[in-house]
């Protein structure tokens, strides 16, 4: 049986995780998601815009599908272990693409904030970034490396290439710091 190493992208799914438990439980769970959006929505609020208690209702119900996709209802989130673990194989089955497109198409739309159908650089940072402790300066870069097209939006499919690599590849490279520069933990990624 061919077998590969699989330790940087292990590597790079545990600290995904650690970024999505919001509250430090050991689990991720709707809670985490909904305080994701609750903080990118506050964000957006502080930066002027105007968020309805509507929009805050009809977020907190979409990220609620969204954890639903990304954890099969909670069962892959148990614990660092199973999410690791399960996304480590599925990332590296066929279809894996194309089930994280369909995936993402409700996470974009959840971080759509003025509902135009892409990211802007203020929407990707201050409702996807910031709120799971990247920082704004890796923020913008990731931005840029995603907006492959160069026009200063981001699209469902600029995004779910750059998640798609940063979730299954193997080996180090221009992907592997979307979530914010490796280098920059404390416990650097050693090659």
């Amino acid at each position: 049986m061919f077998c590969r190493d699989k330790s940087f992208l292990l590597y790079k799914l545990d600290r995904m995780f650690v970024m999505m438990d919001h509250n430090k439980n050991g689990t991720i769970e709707k809670k985490d998601y909904t305080a994701w959006i609750k903080k990118g929505l506050d964000n957006m609020e502080a930066l002027g815009y105007e968020v309805t208690e509507e929009r805050r209702k009809r977020a907190e119900k979409l990220s609620g599908s969204v954890y639903n996709d990304f954890t099969l209802y909670g069962l892959t989130a148990k614990n660092k272990k199973t999410y690791v673990g399960f996304h480590s194989v599925v990332s590296q089955m066929p279809g894996w693409k194309v089930w994280a497109k369909r995936s993402l198409k409700e996470t974009f739309k959840l971080m759509d904030f003025d509902d135009s159908g892409d990211w802007s650089l203020e929407e990707y940072v201050q409702m996807v970034c910031l709120p799971i402790g990247i920082t704004e300066e890796d923020a913008k870069e990731s931005f840029k490396m995603l907006d492959t097209d160069g026009n200063g939006k981001l699209t469902v499919d600029e995004v779910t290439e750059g998640f798609t690599h940063y979730f299954s590849d193997l080996e180090k490279n221009k992907w592997a710091h979307m979530f914010g520069r490796l280098d920059s933990d404390s416990d650097k990624w050693e090659e």
